[in-house]
């Protein structure tokens, strides 16, 4: 049953499109007061607390990794990496001021896209070319220097944390995926984020299922 589910809500995120902003309205209002943190450009998770600004990132690896049956995030592994990058604009693009919707797309300038990629790796040069899999839903638009994005909808399930330790401003994470019907646990991860000058203010450094 776990497992159905969880191919259900794969299935939604990579292929069912976005038809409004409902996500990014709750999610705004929810957001609290800045408390004196720099400004950075398209700054909506620069505005919310050390470990919730990471959760789009490790909602997203951890969609990634169950698609690919992966029990540990590898940035090694590109395909990996970069199904995790569109995951991140997909749910989450649209909470950047820089980006714009065509149509029912996102339209992502490539500042952003690697804003958000440097939640995931230390370079985005790192990822090499955009994998031939995901150019039906993320395409590079070399005229506007943007990439395309097929927007997604996981809302029936959230992220969880269970658990955080501080050391030394390394983050130790514990958490869920959690399917938001009837409260049920789909999957447990643990993560390991690095403080980095970066808009989100980490990078994943490490992350597993449990």
């Amino acid at each position: 049953m776990k497992k159905f589910l969880l191919t259900g809500l794969i299935a939604a995120l990579l292929i069912l499109p976005l038809g409004n902003v409902a996500l990014a309205e709750s999610q705004e209002a929810s957001q609290p007061e800045s408390q004196g943190e720099e400004y950075v450009p398209g700054g909506v998770p620069a505005q919310t607390g050390a470990l919730e600004s990471m959760e789009p990132a490790l909602h997203a690896v951890l969609m990634a990794m169950l698609n690919h049956d992966a029990a540990s995030f590898d940035t090694s592994d590109t395909a990996l990496a970069w199904e995790s990058l569109y995951n991140m604009l997909s749910l989450y693009g649209q909470l950047d001021d820089r980006s714009q919707y065509q149509g029912e797309d996102l339209l992502v300038p490539s500042e952003t896209v690697r804003d958000y990629a440097a939640a995931l790796v230390d370079s985005f040069d790192t990822l090499g070319p955009l994998p031939e899999f995901l150019t039906d839903r993320l395409t590079c638009d070399a005229a506007s220097d943007s990439y395309l994005v097929v927007c997604g909808n996981d809302s029936l399930a959230e992220i969880q944390i269970r658990s955080t330790q501080n050391s030394g401003g390394t983050l130790s994470v514990t958490g869920d995926l959690v399917y938001l019907v009837d409260g049920s646990d789909l999957a447990q991860f643990r993560a390991t984020l690095q403080p980095r000058d970066n808009m989100f203010g980490y990078t994943i450094a490490e992350m597993e299922l449990l």
